[in-house]
C-alpha cells in the first residue's frame, strides 16, 4: 500500500454515528488535503531552488565557453565577405591568396597574410578590413585582374594572328619599340614603371608615326603601356639575355665560377653568381647570371645553391676548372669551405683568392704601418663625416662649388674592403674640388667657429 492510499483509506473510515453528508464532504476535500500533505517543506523548497539556480549557472557557463571557443576559430563565412581569404590546414591559419600568389609582402607586417599565417581570430574582422584596404593588396588585385583579362583575351601573339599581314608587321614593330624603351630604362637604372609612359609620349611626339597609329587604334586595355606590361617586357628581355649567355656558356669547353654573399635592404641573404669562360674567338669573357636567395650563409647551403643553380640551367659541373671567392672561411676553407665541396665534384678545379681583396688588405696594412699615409686616411674619413652627417654643411660645400664653377661632387667614405673607394674619394672628390672644400671649411669656421672645420682645413693644407 502506498502513502496516498493509506491516508485516503484513513480519511474514508467512518464512525458508527456518522452521516452520509460527511462522506460527501470528505470526498470533496480529499484532493485538497492530499495536495497539501504532499507539498515539500520550506527547507526542501530552498534546496530545490538552490539546485535549480546552480544548474542555470552551469548551463550559462558552458554556453559562454562554447561561444568563446567558437569565436577563436576560423569562420568559413568570412570568405563570403572577403573573397581573397583562404584557410591553410597545414599552417592552421589564414592567408590572402591574391597577395600570396603575387609574392608581395610588407616588412612592417612580418609577412602576415603572405608567408606567415594570420591566427589572431579575436581581431579577425578588423584586421581583414585593414588588409583589404592596404596598398599592397590593392596592387595585387589589380595585377590579378590584368592577368585574368590577358588570359581571357589571349596572348599578344594570339591577338596578332587575327589581323592581316600588314597590321601584323606594324604591331610587331610597335611591340619591338616598346621593348626597346623598356630595355633603355633598365640599362640606365631608371625606374621603368613610373617613367615608361612619359618616354613613350616623348618618342611619339618626335615623329614615331607607326607607334602612334598602333597606340591610337588599340583598345584602352591593350595599349601595352601599363605597369604590368612593362614588368613583363623587362622579364622577357631578362630571359632572352640569360638564354643567350647560357647558350655561349654551354658551348665553352671549360669555365670558372665566382660568387659572393650579401644582404639586401630587406635583410634577405643572397648569393650573386658570375661565370668566366673563353668564347669562340679565344677571348676571355665574364658575365653575371643570377642572384640566388639563401636560407642560411653556411658553406653547405651556399654549395647546395651553386650546384642546384648549375643543374637547373643545364650547366655541366664537370667543366668547372676555377673558383674565385673571398678569403672568408665559409668560401675558402680547405676542409669545410665551399671550394672544398666543389673540388669533390670537380677535382681539377683551382681555388683563387680574389686578388683585389688581397691587394686591398695589403695596402691597408702597409698604410697603417706608415704614419703619413695613415694620417691621410684618417683625414679623409674625418672629412667625409664632417659633411655627410650635416645637410647644412653639405649645402654650403655645394654652393661654393657652384660659385667656383667646379663639379658638384660629394665626398665618399674611404673603406678598408672597397678598393675603389680611395680612388673615388681622393681623385674625383677631394682633388677635383680641393679649393671648394677648403673654402667651405673656412666659411663654416668663420660662421660657427667649429674647431673640426679649422682642424680639417689645416690637415688638408699640409
Amino acid at each position: 500500500m502506498d502513502i496516498r492510499s493509506f491516508f485516503c483509506g484513513a480519511s474514508s473510515s467512518k464512525s458508527p454515528g456518522h452521516s452520509s453528508s460527511s462522506d460527501t464532504e470528505d470526498k470533496i476535500d480529499s484532493n485538497q488535503s492530499d495536495t497539501e500533505f504532499l507539498e515539500p517543506s520550506p527547507a526542501k523548497k530552498r534546496l530545490i531552488v538552490h539546485e535549480k539556480h546552480a544548474k542555470e549557472r552551469l548551463t550559462t557557463h558552458e554556453k559562454s565557453k562554447k561561444i568563446t571557443a567558437s569565436s577563436l576559430k576560423y569562420n568559413k563565412k568570412w570568405e563570403e565577405s572577403f573573397n581573397w581569404l583562404m584557410f591553410d590546414k597545414n599552417f592552421q591559419g589564414a592567408f590572402c591568396k591574391v597577395c600570396r600568389k603575387r609574392g608581395i609582402s610588407l616588412q612592417r607586417t612580418g609577412g602576415t597574410w603572405i608567408s606567415k599565417p594570420f591566427t589572431n581570430w579575436k581581431k579577425a574582422i578588423e584586421t581583414m578590413k585593414i588588409h583589404a584596404k592596404s596598398d599592397i593588396h590593392l596592387l595585387s588585385c589589380e595585377a590579378e585582374m590584368a592577368a585574368a583579362t590577358a588570359l581571357q583575351e589571349g596572348s599578344v601573339i594570339q591577338q596578332l594572328q587575327q589581323i592581316n599581314d600588314e597590321e601584323k608587321l606594324k604591331n610587331r614593330m610597335a611591340i619591338k619599340a616598346l621593348i626597346r624603351c623598356t630595355h633603355f630604362l633598365a640599362r640606365r637604372h631608371i625606374p621603368h614603371t613610373t617613367n615608361f609612359d612619359e618616354l613613350i609620349d616623348l618618342i611619339v611626339s618626335c615623329g614615331a608615326e607607326d607607334l602612334k597609329g598602333v597606340l591610337e587604334r588599340a583598345r584602352l586595355n591593350a595599349t601595352y603601356t601599363s605597369k604590368v606590361a612593362v614588368v613583363e617586357f623587362v622579364e622577357a628581355v631578362g630571359l632572352w639575355a640569360e638564354e643567350c649567355l647560357l647558350k655561349r656558356l654551354r658551348q665553352a669547353s671549360h669555365f670558372s665560377i665566382m660568387a659572393d654573399e650579401c644582404t639586401d635592404v630587406t635583410t634577405t641573404e643572397e648569393l650573386s653568381i658570375f661565370f668566366r669562360w673563353v668564347n669562340m674567338d679565344g677571348q676571355p669573357v665574364e658575365h653575371f647570371l643570377d642572384i640566388v636567395p639563401l636560407k642560411a650563409i653556411d658553406a653547405k647551403t651556399i654549395y647546395s645553391a651553386l650546384v642546384e643553380f648549375m643543374k637547373d640551367k643545364n650547366i655541366q659541373i664537370s667543366k668547372l676548372v676555377g673558383m674565385g671567392f673571398d678569403g672568408a672561411a665559409t668560401f675558402s676553407g680547405k676542409h669545410n669551405g665551399v671550394q672544398s665541396f666543389l673540388k669533390k665534384i670537380s677535382p681539377h678545379a683551382l681555388f683563387v683568392h680574389c686578388h683585389c681583396h688581397l691587394l686591398q688588405l695589403a695596402c691597408v696594412q702597409a698604410a697603417n704601418a706608415t704614419s703619413g699615409i695613415k694620417h691621410v686616411y684618417i683625414t679623409l674619413t674625418t672629412l667625409w663625416k664632417f659633411f655627410h652627417y650635416s645637410p647644412k654643411r653639405a649645402e654650403s660645400l655645394k654652393a661654393v662649388q657652384q660659385v667656383l664653377d667646379l663639379p658638384e661632387l660629394k665626398v665618399v667614405k674611404p673603406s678598408d674592403t672597397r678598393w675603389l673607394s680611395h680612388e673615388r674619394c681622393v681623385v674625383k672628390a677631394v682633388k677635383a674640388s680641393y679649393s671648394a672644400i677648403v673654402t667651405a671649411l673656412n666659411n663654416i669656421y668663420e660662421q660657427t667657429h667649429a674647431p673640426e672645420a679649422l682642424g680639417i682645413s689645416k690637415a688638408l693644407a699640409m
